[in-house]
């Protein structure tokens, strides 16, 4: 058992047992060194046999489990396949918040605006509908690199990575049905996780992130439309990081607090918050009364009609100069996907191809001249410039659109493990199969291949490689 609550800041402690009564002070001290939940969040688009023993529902996130005892999941193939995503159980409570007031049988623009490394972007994705449009911000950019990497492997394409500050998204008016601030915050939440946070917190982390929040909640809402969903959350407890914040959300004037259902078993702390006459309430987890980590979490709905028009200031001849690849090269390369005619193409400067769903394609030039983006759709390869033939990318490969007619061959665990580390495959593991083929395990895509005469080379990234022993 840990001792982790004799290294919290005493800061820390003096005012979070104000804040709490004295018994749930002490309950929470003892929780703080117990055990830390480990749970899991199925991707509806790629069912599998996911093998954990012992496991029981998260009860707020229809897809998710908690696992009794932490497995080694660099050791499952099915997690480079994109079948599931670990995450922390009490951050799948937006999922109540997104079922409850977003229109998810609907087409809508969504953004997640702080979404590094993906969890909340994933979940989101896995709620949207095929034509809708998922925007996953992340400012930092080493932060987007595992962002980019979940959004591949969960296989959709219609989301768009961008690395914007909060101010930039200002002048989308009234672009977006939802918008979810999974906000920077100090972390406290984080301290039995990672007790690092807590070496790393002070009055002055607090105060900065404050700081930071009350940016983003100035800008961020002018990019909603009237009617739209706005998701505010932290992983700490402060109030000048929460509280405080809501408060600022009902001084606008501009929106009306919702209530989320509970289920009084669930352990959910409400928290209300009073301003201009109005309440709103917040959702607390706390480690001794949930199961899962520190988390905040309030919902707003803005005031007004939708617009029948969007109000974003772009020069249309700006988007106009977002050219996609040429309709005759287009034809080729909807060989490769499902439904290719529901694509369009667009060539980087790195001369990399991405598919892009075609109801996607205006919202990509939009955001391609109004911020700084990092990925978008599907990337499907490159073209050789010797015969001028599609080299396949590895996205492509682990995607949902990857035409059925590409060969795969469904190989044992040892050899997964063995494509997963970039080894060299024996040509009797992939019988029958010249050129490009996809390996797939328990029916999952893992990545590429290609079958020559004499050998057989495995096309997995060098960077993503597993690395582990196994």
């Amino acid at each position: 058992m840990a001792n982790r609550s004799e290294n919290l800041p005493k800061k820390f402690t003096d005012r979070l047992s104000g804040q709490l009564s004295a018994e749930d002070f002490e309950s929470f001290k003892a929780a703080i060194d117990g055990d830390v939940p480990v749970s899991y969040r199925t991707n509806p688009f790629k069912p599998a046999d996911i093998e954990f023993s012992d496991t029981t529902p998260v009860p707020w996130c229809d897809e998710a489990k908690y696992i009794a005892k932490r497995p080694s999941f660099a050791e499952d193939p099915l997690i480079f396949a994109g079948a599931y995503y670990v995450q922390e159980a009490s951050s799948m409570f937006l999922w109540q918040a997104l079922k409850q007031h977003a229109p998810l049988d609907k087409d809508i623009k969504v953004l997640d605006l702080c979404a590094a490394p993906g969890g909340k972007s994933t979940l989101i994705n896995s709620l949207l509908t095929e034509k809708s449009v998922l925007v996953s911000n992340e400012i930092v950019g080493k932060r987007s690199l595992p962002l980019i990497d979940n959004l591949v492997r969960w296989g959709n394409p219609n989301t768009i990575v961008t690395g914007s500050y909060a101010e930039s998204f200002s002048q989308l008016r009234e672009y977006f049905d939802v918008i979810v601030t999974d906000a920077p915050c100090s972390g406290e939440g984080m301290f039995r996780k990672d007790p690092k946070a807590a070496g790393l917190w002070s009055p002055s982390l607090v105060n900065s992130c404050a700081d930071v929040q009350t940016d983003i909640v100035n800008h961020i809402p002018r990019a909603l439309k009237m009617g739209g969903l706005y998701i505010y959350s932290t992983c700490t407890f402060a109030p000048e990081e929460n509280e405080r914040r809501v408060e600022q959300i009902l001084e606008t004037g501009e929106f009306e607090p919702l209530d989320i259902d509970l289920k009084e078993e669930w352990g959910i702390t409400k928290i209300e918050v009073e301003k201009e006459g109005v309440t709103a309430t917040g959702y607390r987890f706390i480690f001794h009364k949930t199961k899962g980590e520190g988390l905040f979490l309030a919902a707003f709905r803005k005031k007004g009609e939708e617009a029948r028009t969007q109000k974003f200031s772009i020069s249309p001849k700006k988007i106009k100069s977002i050219f996609m690849v040429r309709k005759r090269e287009s034809e080729d390369l909807r060989k490769w996907i499902k439904n290719g005619k529901d694509f369009e193409f667009y060539q980087d400067d790195r001369e990399d191809v991405f598919a892009i769903p075609s109801h996607m394609v205006q919202d990509f030039k939009i955001l391609s001249v109004s911020q700084k983006v990092r990925h978008q759709g599907i990337k499907i390869g490159r073209f050789n410039k010797k015969n001028n033939q599609l080299i396949p990318d590895h996205e492509l490969a682990v995607s949902n659109i990857a035409a059925e007619d590409i060969p795969r061959h469904d190989v044992e665990y040892r050899d997964a493990i063995n494509f997963l580390k970039k080894q060299e495959m024996s040509m009797r593991s992939i019988q029958g199969v010249k050129g490009w083929a996809i390996i797939t395990y328990k029916g999952l895509a893992l990545g590429w291949v290609k079958a020559l005469p004499n050998r057989l080379n495995n096309y997995y990234p060098s960077e993503l490689r597993l690395r582990k022993d196994v």
